[in-house]
């Protein structure tokens, strides 16, 4: 018999305990389940070093990208496959593992041993398994984060809005009073030099925010991640260019957005005593007064469950290793 942890946020925008106890038991009635709600990050550590010392077969994770995020930073470079049951709003990773609003066909992911590896970045001590980077993105994200702490009633909202959420959050800081620009300095073998940018996006897959195709040849299993920065030097501009992003349409002509793949990017603030933050899976994961940002690959270091991985695949693998 399987040995299941299922961790529920309950402060994810589609979060609701006995709905998803319901579904997921029925789903795994064959399995040992244990659901697990920890009261704050302390319990949660504790749970997972928990969970690792007993060696579980999966951790489940219902919510959004930020519960997936503090689970990754345990769970990374362990042989525990995590699932991806898609309880927040944007839900960027469960989407790039084709996991949809189908409960009984994503739990059936464990079931079939349907199992890959995905790269995670690090940025200084912190892992990300999906988008980030600085400036406009983290504004949204801390703004929405923050909204969300002091008004339990906008989680309901955003369970309704969906994933339009981040649009209107992204017009009103371009439509703002203020038009932010950081003094970066960037160092890779791809690109160096000092730019003045509104945003620099950091993306281990295409979509960003289950909208913007920002990334569209990006994989999050080829040892790199995308850097994308964006160099306006006027509202107008930036506009257009993240209208274009949001029609589909990447804009290579636009000599204002810089876009490659890495392995490896330093970001440094040039700026003395102005705050940097730096945003990843939704949440906000550094924020101090002037840094340098070492973003590296870690190749292969988180085990997922994947719908994208056929059960026929998946039946020549189990005869192969039984053959």
């Amino acid at each position: 018999m399987q040995n299941i942890s299922v961790y529920l946020n309950q402060r994810a925008a589609n979060s609701d305990y006995d709905f998803w106890k319901g579904k997921i038991t029925r789903s795994l009635f064959r399995s040992n389940l244990n659901f697990r709600t920890p009261n704050g990050l302390v319990e949660l550590h504790e749970n997972l070093k928990e969970d690792i010392e007993n060696n579980v077969d999966a951790v489940v994770s219902v919510g959004g990208d930020g519960t997936v995020n503090t689970l990754i930073q345990n769970l990374a470079n362990r042989d525990i496959g995590l699932l991806v049951i898609p309880g927040g709003t944007a839900n960027d990773l469960a989407s790039e593992l084709g996991m949809n609003e189908n409960i009984k066909k994503i739990c059936q992911c464990i079931r079939n041993q349907q199992i890959t590896k995905i790269d995670l970045i690090r940025i200084n001590n912190r892992l990300m398994a999906t988008n980030g980077g600085i400036g406009l993105g983290g504004e949204v994200a801390k703004k929405i984060n923050t909204i969300r702490r002091k008004f339990p009633v906008f989680k309901k909202i955003m369970k309704f809005s969906g994933k339009s959420i981040y649009s209107f959050f992204v017009a009103q800081e371009l439509l703002g009073v203020k038009f932010e620009e950081y003094n970066l300095d960037i160092q890779s073998k791809e690109f160096s030099g000092n730019v003045k940018t509104s945003c620099i996006l950091v993306n281990n897959q295409p979509m960003l925010a289950g909208t913007f195709n920002i990334a569209p040849k990006t994989i999050n299993n080829d040892g790199k991640f995308n850097v994308s920065i964006l160099t306006h030097d006027s509202r107008q501009k930036l506009i257009q260019c993240i209208l274009q992003v949001a029609k589909g349409n990447l804009p290579i002509d636009d000599p204002n957005f810089i876009s490659f793949e890495s392995e490896k990017i330093s970001i440094k603030n040039l700026t003395p005593n102005r705050k940097l933050e730096f945003f990843g899976d939704g949440e906000i994961l550094h924020s101090e007064e002037s840094e340098v940002f070492d973003i590296e690959v870690e190749k292969d270091a988180l085990k997922v469950y994947s719908a994208h991985i056929g059960t026929d695949l998946v039946d020549l693998v189990n005869d192969v290793s039984l053959s």
